[in-house]
């Protein structure tokens, strides 16, 4: 089984027990809307902590939104409540907590050479989605590749977390820096290679 292959049953084993999860604890009584808005403010309060430095407040509040953020679409198929609409609901209300975060990073690395590495994460970040809608607007479905966003936000908020007992203790925050080299990196790389497997396609 080869890397996405593997990504793939990852991901499927992983919603099979979110199911499992969801309905243990009664989530399916609660409007997805509400669990996605909630998954929202908790990414916003990560991105505040980002702004102000406290790496390991960001971290958590990013790694709880992140797992209401996988929830909301769970409840949705469970209850029979998803739609195309509340996809596009769930999709930019992702994306404006992306930016906020990168917004918070810009910020707490404003006088650091990292600044650079942030914007070119961030741009990496936007172009991974947008060549994967961009291909399937053309008929292309079959994209695949690296750091897309569940990737980004748990590796984003390991580090993050990881980051302020490592700085307290040997004072450094290569921890983050190197986490943010990477998906700056491997995002650029996939969306490049999403646009070359469309022009493979034949499409002009």
């Amino acid at each position: 089984m080869g890397m996405s292959g593997q990504r793939d049953q990852f991901i499927k084993d992983y919603y099979s027990r979110m199911e499992k999860l969801v309905i243990a604890i009664g989530l399916t009584r609660i409007s997805p809307n509400t669990i996605s808005a909630i998954a929202t403010v908790l990414g916003f309060f990560a991105a505040f902590f980002f702004f102000t430095n406290h790496t390991f407040a960001a971290g958590a509040f990013l790694l709880m939104s992140g797992l209401l953020d996988t929830m909301d679409g769970t409840v949705a198929r469970l209850t029979k409540r998803a739609s195309k609409f509340g996809a596009i609901i769930d999709s930019s209300l992702d994306r404006y907590v992306e930016f906020s975060l990168y917004l918070g990073m810009l910020n707490l690395y404003r006088d650091d050479w990292m600044f650079y590495i942030v914007y070119a994460a961030m741009v990496g970040s936007i172009m991974v989605s947008y060549a994967r809608a961009r291909a399937a607007s053309l008929g292309v479905n079959e994209i695949v590749g690296l750091m897309q966003r569940p990737e980004r936000l748990i590796l984003l908020a390991a580090a993050a977390i990881i980051n302020a007992p490592v700085h307290m203790w040997l004072n450094t925050d290569w921890t983050l820096r190197g986490t943010l080299l990477i998906i700056a990196i491997f995002s650029n790389t996939t969306a490049l290679r999403r646009i070359w497997i469309v022009k493979k396609t034949g499409i002009s």
